[in-house]
């Protein structure tokens, strides 16, 4: 009896010390991922793998900048989730179904050199034009980082504000752009491209990158594969608006049915429409993680 007990405790520990090894080895197996893709300095908090609900839970996930922009922070994550494919890890292909990046803060910092911090990024290598500072100390172009392959079905990736930190005036000068971002994407075919997500929303929403020249072009141009599903719900609602007027601008009859605001509220949905789709279409996003279901929480308002 006693020998039996002994071997079940054997085994609980047993269970016990495979679960916290499991979850020693996804962590640096995560770590180095993101190392790889940004270059740079980073911890992660805390990371919990559940194999049978096939979820990966990170935590305080910090990126720090490199030596010469002053131990700043270049990301702080307080969580990601994702939702794996357990069948094709066993094949050895990393693909994720659904994945949510929370993201508390982007940093953009500009040194005394006028260096950007951007530019340290592995994943960005290749997207950019010379800057000027490299320009001057005739630096030769870096060539596109290598990608690491990886399939995501869905992101969604949300952004509570972007800082921007300027040292280049002698003196630190900073800005802060609460955003407030929440879209999602599909069809992510590597880890450059998750990063290259990152900055580019990062970027546009904020409008840092016309303070500090940042080439949105060549970096945009690199995300073809990437499909924002929130612009393209937007794109639907307003061609369908559209096609509504056109019908009642072509049968006036239609007008008297519709007399009871139903043109109005089209014209409004256009316009609105519209503002969504420049404006990060925030309810257009809303209504689709709505449908999706995505098993990660709600959105931001």
């Amino acid at each position: 009896m006693k020998l039996l007990v002994k071997l079940v405790v054997l085994l609980i520990v047993g269970l016990v010390v495979l679960g916290l090894a499991r979850n020693v080895v996804v962590k640096a197996m995560a770590e180095n991922g993101v190392r790889a893709v940004t270059g740079m300095p980073l911890s992660i908090g805390q990371l919990d793998l559940n194999l049978s609900k096939t979820l990966v839970d990170i935590e305080a996930l910090v990126v720090k900048n490199p030596s010469g922009f002053h131990d700043t922070v270049l990301v702080d994550i307080p969580k990601i989730l994702v939702d794996y494919n357990f069948a094709d890890i066993l094949k050895g292909n990393v693909h994720l179904e659904n994945s949510e990046f929370d993201i508390k803060q982007f940093t953009v910092v500009k040194n005394e050199k006028g260096e950007l911090n951007l530019d340290r990024l592995k994943a960005l290598q290749g997207t950019q034009k010379a800057s000027a500072h490299a320009q001057a100390t005739k630096q030769e172009p870096k060539a596109p980082a290598k990608a690491l392959p990886i399939k995501i079905d869905m992101m969604r990736l949300k952004i509570g504000k972007v800082v921007y930190m300027d040292y280049s005036g002698g003196k630190l000068s900073t800005r802060e752009f609460r955003i407030n971002l929440d879209q999602s994407f599909q069809n992510i075919t590597d880890l450059n491209s998750v990063v290259r997500l990152i900055v580019l929303k990062a970027m546009m929403s904020s409008g840092i990158s016309n303070l500090v020249n940042f080439d949105i072009g060549g970096l945009e141009g690199t995300l073809t594969g990437a499909f924002n599903t929130s612009t393209k719900l937007a794109a639907q609602v307003a061609a369908k608006s559209l096609d509504t007027l056109k019908t009642v601008a072509e049968n006036p009859s239609a007008l008297a049915v519709q007399a009871g605001g139903v043109l109005k509220d089209t014209a409004g949905t256009v316009e609105s429409t519209a503002k969504e789709v420049t404006g990060g279409v925030k309810s257009a996003a809303r209504s689709l993680k709505n449908k999706l279901k995505l098993p990660f929480g709600k959105g931001n308002s």
